[in-house]
């Protein structure tokens, strides 16, 4: 089987998905398929930019990568006309190489999929959606642009024409699932398989900043990744914050950057029981995220809905317990509690909050619970047994 793996972002690029999809290639291509995949050059952050040939071949992977351009993240029209260069790359690239199978994620929204599905109908491949978020639900939820008026009905109906060609859609959660369905459309069965961790088992570990190593007596709770608008994380502060009196030996550690690093920084900056490191190489920030005491998890109301955060694969498999302020009644939170993962807030009162940290604080050793988690769901080899199932399933070629 030809397949044909697309993303803005593959390998050597820092982003989760890019990690994870290298690994997915890589066993399709040992599975003894005929693997491609098209990207963009790195670009995500800056330091990212090591030189990569537009075209190679690794580990048995053709790859192909299109040119962007630089600084998009300074400027909204840098980022529109990578939107246009990436996916006019992605469009032809596809009719040039007619691959049996074609896959597109979710970024950058709704656009990607949309042209991937076009060409990939046009070539008489079939298309597998990979929804890592459902948009633009997930912009109407945060507040985003594509969330409201014209924009949100435009994208939607762009998007809904993107799930009709699929032959197959994937979704991270059964609450991601169930979002699909309630668009009401004639569409193939959608297909639950979970994100993989990340925990790069051939990459060798790096020191993490001494300044950032947890001390000795110390216990820590760490939030690691983006700190966006959608991870409700000054509600997290404000319960955590409510153990540190009685528990001076508590701390806060937020690794990472995003939109919300500069509120809360001006709320808990000179606290000296919360503390701040910047995004890390995975080799780094994963010996820290193993030394620490409990992993949290934060979403905004009914972001459960259209996401599913990838990093609470990476803190199973990590051995961390897990705080996730999450609703209730939601997949992660029956996951979490049913599986004996760790403690989900009743609500995101502060005193809510405070009190599941505690329960997760005291409570028996969750070791167990989290390597059975791990070998059934979280590793490598358990997703890549469920997308085979799913690529074989597949329709015929037209």
């Amino acid at each position: 089987m030809k397949i044909l793996f697309t993303h803005r972002y593959f390998w050597p690029d820092s982003p989760p998905y890019a990690a994870m999809l290298i690994a997915l290639a890589r066993a399709f291509a040992a599975a003894g398929h005929d693997v491609r995949v098209f990207a963009g050059m790195p670009s995500y952050r800056q330091g990212d930019a090591n030189p990569v040939a537009a075209a190679e071949t690794l580990d048995g992977i053709a790859v192909r990568r299109c040119r962007v351009l630089a600084g998009e993240k300074r400027h909204i029209v840098l980022r529109l006309l990578n939107v246009l260069l990436y996916c006019g790359g992605l469009f032809w690239h596809i009719l040039r190489t007619r691959p049996d199978v074609v896959t597109a994620s979710t970024f950058p929204p709704v656009i990607a999929g949309w042209t991937a599905s076009l060409a990939a109908r046009l070539a008489g491949a079939r298309f597998v959606y990979h929804m890592q978020d459902v948009h633009p639900e997930v912009s109407a939820y945060s507040g985003g642009g594509m969330g409201r008026g014209l924009a949100y009905r435009l994208f939607r109906a762009l998007d809904s024409q993107t799930m009709k060609r699929a032959s197959a859609i994937v979704v991270l959660s059964d609450d991601m699932a169930n979002t699909v369905r309630a668009r009401g459309l004639k569409i193939v069965p959608v297909t639950v398989i979970n994100n993989f961790s990340l925990t790069a088992r051939n990459q060798a570990e790096q020191a993490p900043p001494p300044e950032l190593v947890k001390p000795q007596g110390r216990r820590r709770a760490i939030f690691a990744g983006n700190l966006g608008r959608f991870q409700n994380l000054p509600a997290l502060a404000e319960g955590i914050a409510l153990l540190f009196a009685d528990h001076p030996d508590l701390e806060l550690l937020f690794l990472g950057d995003g939109e919300a690093l500069d509120g809360l920084k001006a709320r808990w900056g000179d606290h000296p029981q919360v503390r701040f490191g910047p995004f890390l190489p995975f080799a780094q920030a994963k010996v820290l995220i193993r030394d620490a005491d409990a992993g949290l998890v934060s979403l905004a109301p009914d972001i459960y809905n259209v996401s599913f955060p990838s990093k609470v694969q990476t803190y199973v498999e990590l051995g961390l317990p897990i705080l996730a302020l999450v609703e209730p009644h939601s997949a992660l939170a029956r996951e979490i509690t049913t599986r004996g993962l760790g403690e989900v807030p009743a609500s995101s009162a502060p005193q809510d909050i405070a009190a599941a940290l505690s329960r997760l604080l005291t409570t028996p050793d969750r070791a167990e619970a989290l390597r059975a988690y791990t070998a059934e769901t979280a590793t490598l080899e358990a997703a890549f047994a469920r997308w085979q199932t799913c690529l074989h399933a597949l329709p015929a070629r037209r």
